[in-house]
């Protein structure tokens, strides 16, 4: 192996470097200074800091990079983001009755114009979203059930996606660095084909909101 070859393979090993490398964000000495003795190992011979220096920057980057313009360029094609405020988040065991009563549960909330609302079902247990106007149906529906946790002052963001977003790997990871970078903790994510909603602290709607919003604006 040569020392190209075994540098390539250290920042391709690690996703954020290799992105941060391709962004200008890395100091290419003080990097040069951490892989040596790896380099030294991998290639099986006393790699020199200079040439360890001009590998990285011959490196060519890779796929993350063609993810990173392929998604930063499809999200630029959102056409709508949308945002709802005072969301509650209720969670319970799953039992042989609460199909039923999640069912009985839709039925009512169907009755209501603009009501927020969303099951989740897992192996062992059900996510419930819902406005927090809906609270009392759903605490008499399932009050025979097994709540398991239960969170309040959330909001939504829900982003409508263009139809190819299937097509491209990483979008979401995309979106979600977005978030992540800013500190932005989320409480639950749904999607469909075409729709992602990310769940988050209502003190940090607008904050993420406005990351998304210059992520497409971004030119």
């Amino acid at each position: 192996m040569t020392i190209q070859e075994a540098v390539s393979e250290l920042i391709r090993m690690k996703p954020y470097l290799e992105e941060s490398l391709a962004d200008g964000l890395i100091n290419t000495s003080a990097l040069a200074r951490q892989l040596t003795e790896e380099v030294s190992r991998m290639t099986d011979k006393k790699a020199n800091k200079g040439a360890v220096v001009m590998a990285i920057q011959r490196h060519q980057p890779g796929k993350l990079t063609s993810v990173k313009i392929k998604a930063g360029n499809l999200i630029k094609g959102l056409t709508n983001i949308i945002v709802r405020s005072d969301i509650s988040v209720f969670t319970y065991a799953n039992t042989s009755s609460l199909p039923g009563r999640l069912a009985e549960l839709s039925a009512l909330f169907s009755k209501t114009k603009g009501l927020f609302y969303t099951f989740s079902q897992g192996a062992f247990e059900t996510t419930i979203i819902l406005n927090q106007t809906a609270e009392p149906e759903l605490e008499r529906v399932l009050k025979h059930e097994n709540q398991i946790a239960t969170t309040g002052d959330l909001a939504c963001i829900t982003l409508y996606l263009p139809d190819e977003n299937t097509e491209i790997a990483g979008y979401y990871y995309y979106i979600l660095k977005l978030i992540a970078w800013e500190g932005i903790n989320l409480i639950e994510i749904l999607s469909t084909t075409n729709e992602f909603t990310l769940i988050l602290a209502e003190e940090d709607v607008d904050k993420a909101f406005s990351v998304l919003k210059n992520a497409r604006n971004k030119r």
